[in-house]
């Protein structure tokens, strides 16, 4: 059985790099400017928003339950690796049970999960997602997607051996209002040689990537807990 861990010794992380939102500091306000109630902020079909509602929303202060349900949504389809055999649909499982577990370890955060496929809209717009988060009762919705690319340049070197550059875009919508207070882009590049196990070289480019999409889904956790560590409460 392929585990995180056992991806290790054929697989070299470099140059990791995670930017994230940062929370507005208290005296962005207004002094006496009144906290937010939860309301909606937007309007169900607008072909543009209003000078005043982009006041609105701009000056809209966020505050969140003291716990809340987070729905994780991948925006990016799966490859059809993950069910190229056992092996690798216990990594995709893996890699799925580590971040759900860093979101869970939150002390804002009492249940998330991955939302399900019955809810996921086919326009994949906010309007719409925010109506799936509200159905799925989510306080939250985060949304992630992956995309990794391959430096050709090094097969030219050594064809065992490769280096890519993988990165997770993730963005968090508050089901409540309609704004997106978060997001995060963590990155990570890899270095892999082929290992005798493998059957292939895109066998090898794989089971890297995952390794590093794994690491950049763990680090999109942990950057998200500690935004929510500072949010303020409702």
């Amino acid at each position: 059985m392929l585990r995180t861990s056992a991806l290790v010794l054929a697989l070299f992380i470099s140059g990791c790099t995670s930017v994230a939102t940062s929370p507005r500091p208290m005296d962005y306000y207004s002094p006496g400017q009144p906290e937010s109630a939860g309301e909606s902020l937007f309007e169900p079909v607008k072909n543009s928003l209003a000078d005043d509602t982009i006041k609105r929303i701009l000056d809209y202060r966020l505050a969140l339950p003291a716990q809340n349900r987070v729905a994780v949504l991948k925006l990016s389809s799966n490859s059809y690796w993950r069910y190229y055999s056992d092996d690798f649909t216990q990594l995709n499982e893996d890699i799925a049970s580590n971040f759900i577990g860093r979101l869970q370890a939150s002390d804002r955060v009492y249940d998330a999960s991955f939302l399900p496929s019955l809810l996921v809209p086919e326009q994949r717009t906010l309007p719409f997602l925010r109506e799936a988060a509200a159905r799925y009762q989510a306080d939250l919705l985060l949304a992630y997607r992956t995309q990794c690319r391959t430096f050709e340049k090094y097969r030219l070197i050594n064809p065992d051996e490769t280096r890519a550059h993988c990165t997770v875009e993730a963005v968090l919508l508050d089901t409540r209002s309609g704004t997106v207070p978060f997001s995060v882009v963590s990155s990570n590049q890899f270095s892999a040689k082929k290992d005798s196990q493998d059957n292939n070289f895109s066998e090898t480019i794989r089971k890297a990537e995952l390794a590093a999409i794994g690491q950049s889904l763990a680090e999109t956790a942990d950057r998200l807990t500690e935004f929510l560590a500072q949010a303020e409460a409702l």
